[in-house]
C-alpha cells in the first residue's frame, strides 16, 4: 500500500509542471500563473531537510560555467529559431514592460532552486524524469521555436537534466546543480529583455 502511494505522488509531482503550463499558459496565456501556479506545487510536495546545501568541492562550481552561454547562444540564434516576433510572443503570454523585468530575477534566481529542488529527488527515482522534465519546456516553446530546433531543446534540457542529477549524486550536494541552472536561466531571461 505504502509503495502504491509513493508511485501516485512521484506521478503527481511529475505532472506538477504539465498542469500548471497547460492550464496557465495554454489555456490562459499567463505566463506568471503558470510559473506560480507551478512553483506553488513545488512548496507542497517539498518536505524541509530532504535537500543537501552544502558544497563539498568547490572546483566542482567551475562546471556550471558554461551554462551561462545560454543566453548569449540565444541571442545569436534566435533569427534562425524563431517563428514569431519574441516581443509579440511574450505579450501574447502577458510578459512584457515591468512584468518582464521582475520576471528576470524570478525566472533567473528562485525558479531554478525550486525547479532544481523538485526535480533532483524525481531523477533519484527514475531515468524518465529527464524526458518528462525536458518535455513541459516544449509545450512552452511550440508556439515560438521551430520544430527542428524544438527537438535541439529537447535534448539540451534532457541532458542537462541528466548532468545537474549526476552533479548532485557525484558532490552529494544539490547546489552546484542549482548554481548551474541558475546561469543557465539568468542568462537567457536576460538575453530575452535585451532582444526583445
Amino acid at each position: 500500500m505504502s509503495n502504491i502511494k509513493i508511485e501516485r505522488n512521484t506521478m503527481l509531482q511529475l505532472l506538477a509542471p504539465y498542469i500548471a503550463v497547460l492550464a496557465f499558459w495554454c489555456i490562459f496565456k499567463n505566463g506568471w500563473l503558470a510559473i506560480l501556479a507551478y512553483h506553488a506545487q513545488i512548496l507542497f510536495w517539498l518536505k524541509p531537510g530532504e535537500t543537501q546545501h552544502k558544497l563539498n568541492n568547490k572546483r566542482i562550481l567551475l562546471t556550471a560555467l558554461p551554462t551561462v552561454l545560454a543566453g548569449p547562444i540565444l541571442y545569436f540564434l534566435l533569427p534562425y529559431i524563431a517563428k514569431t516576433n519574441l516581443s509579440i510572443w511574450l505579450e501574447e503570454y502577458q510578459i512584457s514592460g515591468l512584468s518582464l523585468m521582475l520576471m528576470i530575477p524570478y525566472f533567473g534566481i528562485i525558479h531554478p532552486y525550486l525547479e532544481e529542488l523538485h526535480w533532483q529527488k524525481i531523477r533519484e527515482k527514475n531515468y524518465i524524469s529527464h524526458i518528462v522534465f525536458a518535455g513541459y519546456h516544449i509545450i512552452v516553446l511550440y508556439s515560438f521555436v521551430k520544430i527542428p530546433w524544438l527537438i535541439a531543446c529537447f535534448f539540451t534540457l534532457a541532458t542537462a537534466s541528466t548532468i545537474w542529477q549526476y552533479t548532485t549524486k557525484k558532490t552529494n550536494s544539490i547546489v552546484p546543480a542549482v548554481i548551474s541552472h541558475i546561469l543557465a536561466d539568468l542568462s537567457i531571461i536576460i538575453a530575452v529583455y535585451i532582444i526583445q
